[in-house]
């Protein structure tokens, strides 16, 4: 009896030791696969990283048709979800309206209080662009949720492209994930 009680604390010590060097799955890189989707619009591509697939019109959006006008691409999991759109440039969509209208529908949307807001110029490859964050609480179906939105808007010769990345702000996983993708978008292909 003391032989088999020997064992199974030997297993148990084993198997504490392991899960110990191992990290028991407790970082992002454990937890999530981390890649890159290619968006594809108007014979343009930009490359966002994300921790999960990006899907347009029901399919992997990396096999989008590249020269289409416009493209809404999203994905999402239970703490992070992330929206990219292009489309080609026109006198009614470009990037000086889309960041006025990303401030004005949150301003006039009445399910959100507490709207705090922030804009900066910011890089993309070598591309000039804006960074929009947003914070707020949204109400809707009798319960109340706060929200973290970053957006990054810019244009690249005449598409002009949205990524947006918004979690739950008190989700620590949520910001974790936004922190390791947020606003690392390439121009072209890349992997």
């Amino acid at each position: 009896m003391k032989i088999k009680k020997a064992k199974i604390l030997l297993a148990g010590t084993l198997l504490g030791a392991v899960l110990l060097v191992s990290g028991c799955g407790s970082s992002l890189d454990d937890q999530f696969v981390f890649g890159k989707n290619r968006i594809h619009c108007d014979n343009q591509t930009i490359t966002v990283s994300t921790p999960f697939e990006l899907v347009s019109n029901g399919k992997q959006v990396d096999l989008g048709d590249r020269a289409a006008s416009v493209v809404k691409a999203e994905g999402h999991n239970n703490h992070l979800q992330i929206l990219v759109t292009g489309a080609k440039t026109a006198p009614d969509m470009n990037e000086t309206l889309l960041v006025s209208e990303a401030q004005d529908i949150l301003k006039s949307n009445p399910a959100l209080t507490h709207l705090t807001s922030d804009t900066q110029s910011v890089k993309i490859g070598s591309l000039d662009g804006k960074k929009l964050t947003f914070t707020f609480t949204e109400t809707g179906n009798g319960r109340s949720t706060d929200l973290t939105v970053e957006e990054y808007i810019f244009t690249e010769k005449q598409t002009v492209w949205r990524v947006i990345y918004q979690y739950r702000t008190g989700d620590s996983i949520g910001k974790a994930l936004a922190e390791r993708v947020s606003g690392k978008i390439a121009l072209g292909s890349e992997f």
